[in-house]
């Protein structure tokens, strides 16, 4: 769809949606509903929520409390919601809100604005807020779907509160329309004769096989115009390939023999309803976690043929509620990965491609769009999706398999067995061992560890014309990062800290003076440079062989020895001072 009040009248729509299922779950009013929707599908793990319903609430519809592995945040909202797309927020709504924050900025009027405003039993916890928004450990926040009105808005200090309107949820839910939109339109399946149901005894999950007609698949894709029953799925079309174009050929030309022809599907959903009379099966909440090539080469094909029909396996997994205790939560989460996982092993794919929607991929891609970055887990979406993204001010941001290389390269002491060598070897970095450690790594440090990557490649660009720089092209990029990384932590440099996060960004986005990190880089490649020079020597004497700069940075005995102290003295006495 490119016309984009159409697309945003259709996620206001989807908003709507997904607040009645929060009032039907919850027993909420709609107006509380929104606020926990809101809450849920924007913060990673909010902690003590509390709505309020409306009465003597002094303005605050809910508070709740985040943590970043180091740090409590306090969250206060004040909320409107509206079912009537397309209304600009009132003039009131904005006198409220300046009242709002008002109550917090001016601590001579907090007394008369507990006393008038807020009921006896809310009063400490207010007291509370004021006490951490002094600190500056409270987060004042306003959140509508009504529309921004322009000059109202501007005359709200928001720096001192966050406002979010329509379009800025728009925004969100476009770059994270599966965290945001978890409920997709049930599938029906016609002239399903029989259903195969695994023994429940014998299986770890409900498990069941058909054989469904593609047609009931294209049908459904055509309205559901945001692919959310791809949304699970590890990777997205990948075109014109050549098993896409078997895929196509036989479904247009031998439709019968589509069934063995094909690997199948695999497919998530809540629970699946078969009606022997009718000889229709639902499912319910749908999720296609293997089968995307199949679908997407068939979905456009003009005159779709009725009688293809595929191999189709459905795992019911029920909802996480909130009753589930976290083991429980955890263990259902773990099924859907190793599902998501093995259902794609038959195929050739890569490792990097298996963990795209783990939680892990997930968080760090909810960071980053938080950051106005496109963290780009699965291959060709930013290709598919740049023209949106760049619209609504999302820049491209890193991909997954280098940012994995980056991570490992950071952890250049070899723990884990990580580091820059084994970081060439992108698939290594997804076993269990390695990628329990990698996956250990905060949000936040991640973050520093992209706008350090990629102060440095902006810097050896510009040095491009050193010889012996050039001559290395891409080989040695993660060993001259962990070069700096160590040269950073040996002058105490704090990775993880809010401190560097806004002294990196502020070099980032402000581009002063490189020349000392310039010098910096130079010197991590002068280090690499004369290791390389004198390991290479030393091997064709004693082999006769020419070492490949590709073979020297695959080599660990070869690299351990750029970490030398003396070398990371070096260029921490180079980098002193530029953080």
């Amino acid at each position: 769809m490119n016309d984009l009040s159409y697309e945003s009248k259709h996620i206001f729509d989807l908003i709507v949606e997904r607040v009645h299922d929060v009032k039907k779950g919850k027993g909420y009013e709609k107006p509380q509903a929104f606020v926990e929707w809101f809450i849920n599908i924007y913060f990673n793990s909010p902690q003590d929520i509390f709505i309020a319903d409306g009465s003597h609430d002094g303005k605050v519809d809910a508070f709740f409390t985040t943590h970043d592995g180091s740090t409590v945040k306090h969250h206060v909202v004040n909320s409107k919601y509206t079912e009537e797309y397309g209304k600009s927020a009132p003039v009131k709504f904005y006198e409220e809100i300046s009242y709002f924050l008002n109550a917090f900025e001016n601590r001579s009027r907090r007394e008369e604005y507990l006393s008038r405003a807020v009921k006896a039993e809310l009063r400490p916890h207010y007291k509370q807020l004021f006490a951490k928004f002094d600190e500056g450990q409270a987060e004042l926040m306003f959140i509508t779907n009504h529309k921004r009105n322009e000059v109202q808005a501007n005359q709200v200090s928001d720096g001192s509160i966050k406002l979010f309107h329509l379009d800025d949820l728009i925004q969100y839910i476009v770059d994270d329309i599966d965290g945001a939109m978890p409920r997709t339109a049930p599938l029906e399946l016609t002239n399903i004769h029989q259903v195969l149901a695994a023994d429940k005894a014998e299986t770890e999950v409900a498990t069941s096989i058909v054989f469904a007609r593609l047609y009931d698949f294209i049908k459904y894709m055509n309205k559901d115009p945001h692919d959310l029953l791809f949304a699970r799925n590890v990777r997205l079309s990948l075109g014109n390939t050549t098993p896409n174009k078997a895929i196509k050929e036989t479904f247009m030309k031998t439709p019968k023999e589509f069934a063995f022809s094909n690997n199948g599907i695999t497919i998530l959903c809540e629970r699946h309803i078969h009606d022997p009379g009718t000889k229709m099966l639902q499912l319910i909440n749908p999720r296609v976690v293997n089968g995307s090539q199949t679908l997407h080469s068939i979905r456009d094909i003009p005159s779709p043929s009725q009688n293809a029909r595929v191999m189709l396996r459905i795992i019911e997994i029920p909802p996480i509620t909130n009753k589930d205790v976290a083991t429980t939560v955890k263990k259902k989460k773990e099924i859907i990965n190793k599902i998501a996982i093995r259902s794609n092993q038959q195929n050739p794919i890569k490792a990097t491609n298996l963990i795209a929607n783990d939680d892990y991929q997930m968080e760090l891609y909810r960071y980053f769009r938080r950051n106005k970055l496109f963290y780009e887990r699965r291959e060709k979406e930013w290709s598919c999706r740049s023209r949106y993204l760049k619209s609504v001010g999302i820049a491209q941001g890193p991909s997954l398999t280098p940012l994995l290389q980056l991570i490992s390269s950071y952890y250049w002491q070899r723990k884990a067995g990580l580091g820059p060598v084994v970081a060439k070897s992108p698939n290594e970095l997804c076993e269990s061992t390695k990628y329990d450690q990698i996956r250990e790594s905060d949000p936040e440090l991640v973050y520093q560890i992209y706008l350090l990557s990629k102060i440095i490649s902006d810097c050896s660009r510009r040095l491009k014309k050193v010889k012996y720089i050039g001559k290395y092209k891409n080989y040695a990029v993660l060993t001259v990062f962990s070069l700096l990384v160590a040269g950073l932590q040996s002058i105490k440099v704090r990775f993880g800290t809010k401190e560097l996060t806004a002294s990196l960004r502020h070099y980032v986005e402000n581009s002063p003076s490189h020349k000392k990190m310039e010098r910096t880089v130079q010197k991590a490649y002068n280090i690499v440079d004369s290791n390389f020079n004198r390991t290479a020597k030393e091997h064709r004497s004693k082999t006769g062989e020419v070492l490949s700069t590709n073979n020297y940075f695959k080599n660990q005995s070869f690299i351990d020895k750029i970490f030398a102290a003396q070398h990371i003295g070096e260029v921490a006495k180079t980098i002193k001072g530029v953080f």
